[in-house]
């Protein structure tokens, strides 16, 4: 099997030097070049994110490292607090946090901040709410955290997480070739179609620019994979079982009413039935769904989104 560094270097161009593909090398070198200037991955987040490796349920070290961050023990403590959760006395410590809210969530939160934070400027997403966003970027994390608890995955974190960057190639969209990012939504809302569609005709794909900086972030290679293959069809032979799990959840957020512009389109019964699971099963998942979104967007508000 090819590596995700496979996938991506052999979309951009490859490096052997024929006449015919020297253009397509010069783009590639031209792409990277500007996406060497994106920052380094949080140091918690790389800590959350080890966390979710190499032992899912350290709650010492996840305390550890959200207090030795003031500005993510402070955004947790008011996501914490917030109208969605409800707590009935204020919760004014990391510790009871994690009580209170759980460690798996209290985790996934940690993350969600870590990451926003870094793409917080109001240079990023130009043109694009950035609540809207990253409210879609949660939701599709939790909903694929779902789907993968209903399939018995050995890590379901690891499915959050997956769902949670799947987009991030947007962000580096926007940040890095902002002349193309204001031409894929100018075109995505004159034709009313999905980023996807317009970012083929301008010829930057937010999935492979997003593989390359999860491979430059040094994140594992099932995070690399899947943001390079969510939008696959199951049968292209490239497709991983992480990626149409992500695709799945993306359209249910689309179909909720949580997405950015129309949804891509995609072949939902052949992708539920490649997962093993049924259409009666997603469609009580969407049912559930209901509280979703008072969630995300208690974590976008304490972010400044």
């Amino acid at each position: 099997m090819k590596s995700g560094y496979s996938v991506i270097t052999e979309s951009l161009g490859s490096n052997s030097a024929t006449p015919l593909d020297l253009s397509i090398q010069r783009r590639r070198q031209e792409i990277i070049k500007r996406l060497e200037f994106l920052p380094p991955l949080p140091t918690a987040a790389q800590e959350v994110l080890s966390i979710v490796a190499d032992d899912p349920k350290d709650i010492i070290r996840l305390e550890q490292t959200i207090r030795h961050d003031p500005a993510m023990t402070s955004q947790l403590l008011k996501v914490a607090n917030c109208a969605a959760y409800a707590p009935r006395t204020a919760i004014d410590t990391v510790q009871r946090a994690i009580v209170y809210l759980g460690f798996s969530r209290v985790r996934n939160i940690a993350l969600s901040l870590s990451i926003f934070g870094l793409f917080k400027s109001k240079k990023a997403m130009k043109g694009l709410k950035q609540e809207e966003f990253w409210t879609h970027a949660i939701a599709t994390a939790t909903v694929t955290r779902m789907l993968a608890l209903e399939l018995d995955e050995e890590n379901t974190e690891v499915s959050f997480t997956a769902g949670l960057l799947h987009d991030i190639g947007r962000i580096a969209i926007s940040a890095c070739f902002p002349e193309e990012w204001a031409d894929i939504l100018k075109y995505a809302e004159e034709e009313d179609c999905p980023l996807l569609v317009a970012e083929r005709r301008v010829g930057l794909s937010h999935s492979l620019i997003g593989a390359w900086l999860a491979r430059n972030w040094g994140l594992p290679e099932i995070y690399i994979k899947t943001i390079a293959t969510h939008h696959l069809p199951v049968r292209h032979h490239k497709a991983t079982h992480m990626g149409a799990l992500v695709q799945l959840a993306d359209d249910i957020c689309h179909k909720i009413d949580m997405g950015i512009f129309p949804a891509p389109g995609i072949q939902r019964p052949v992708l539920i039935a490649y997962l093993g699971l049924t259409e009666d099963l997603v469609d009580e998942i969407e049912k559930q769904l209901g509280e979703l979104e008072e969630i995300t967007r208690s974590i976008t508000d304490v972010i400044g989104c």
